[in-house]
């Protein structure tokens, strides 16, 4: 009989966070399927202690990479993100910085903002946010996105409708020629759009990072699959695996496969304690540190 499966497989992962040690796992997890054809949805770098480890290893796997906010920073500076970037986080990006090397903050600049995908007859958009972490982070932020769905909003994805807009387009051809620092987010949303400047209902579905946990909801516009970032997990998420997906291409369609991957948490930890990141808290809350003394 003949399978209903392909054979293609495409891996999934986001939001690693400068994590290396989920990292390895999830990518020797995957090289152990077979599955070759790899996807990051940004956010690989910053946060955690390892975030020129991390840039290394994906290169290494020859892993797609999108630009989340956190590359962004360090391409664009912190001077488009003034309006959410207080002293801690500035420090933090400061050290991130200073551990990176020239050769890797230009390779970032290679990395695209999202990619097409055509998998069994159906198109998924992949990239880190819907509504691009360069400019559009007021009204369509991701903590507004997480709002609508703690308040139980029957509709929460209804601020990525404006992504791609002839209004937002027109903002952005406005702003594209600006020298000024805190418009580079725009100039750069102009030369590259996220999704290639199509609207959501372009998609079967857009697969994203970003907001760090799953959620996944549809309309007659367009399916949104958010997934959980690689290693902070939140409620009752397993805090002690690492994350990614699995798109495995059907003749018709395809299915997703959730992998929960163990991986060196003690080891993690010890990193995270013994680099000299200036404020900590942000990521000892993200990766549950002290959940063993609760």
């Amino acid at each position: 009989m003949r399978s209903k499966y392909t054979g293609r497989q495409i891996a999934v992962f986001s939001d690693a966070h400068g994590l290396l040690e989920p990292l390895v796992s999830t990518l020797e997890d995957i090289k152990k399927r077979g599955i070759t054809e790899i996807y990051s949805l940004g956010d690989n770098i910053g946060v955690g202690p390892n975030s020129g480890e991390v840039l290394d290893l994906l290169k290494k796997y020859n892993v797609n990479c999108i630009n989340g906010n956190s590359e962004e920073y360090c391409i664009l500076g912190i001077e488009p993100f003034k309006v959410y970037f207080g002293e801690k986080k500035t420090k933090n990006q400061e050290w991130t910085m200073s551990t990176l090397t020239k050769k890797q903050v230009e390779s970032l600049k290679k990395n695209k903002h999202s990619y097409d995908l055509l998998v069994g007859g159906k198109k998924i958009g992949l990239c880190h946010f819907i509504n691009d972490v360069r400019f559009d982070y007021n009204t369509n932020s991701v903590w507004n996105y997480q709002k609508a769905i703690k308040e139980n909003d029957p509709n929460p994805q209804k601020q990525f409708y404006n992504a791609n807009t002839p209004e937002q387009l027109e903002l952005l051809k406005s702003k594209s020629k600006s020298k000024l620092k805190e418009d580079r987010g725009y100039v750069s949303a102009y030369n590259d759009p996220v999704l290639g400047g199509k609207k959501v209902d372009y998609y079967d579905e857009i697969i994203q990072g970003h907001a760090h946990f799953k959620y996944y909801t549809e309309d007659k516009n367009v399916k949104v699959r958010s997934i959980r970032a690689l290693a902070l997990a939140y409620e009752d998420n397993p805090y002690d695996l690492a994350y990614y997906i699995i798109i495995k291409e059907k003749n018709n369609g395809y299915d997703i496969e959730e992998v929960y991957v163990p991986y060196d948490r003690k080891k993690m930890l010890k990193s995270i304690d013994d680099h000299d990141i200036p404020d900590k808290s942000v990521i000892s809350l993200y990766t549950y540190k002290d959940v063993e003394n609760k």
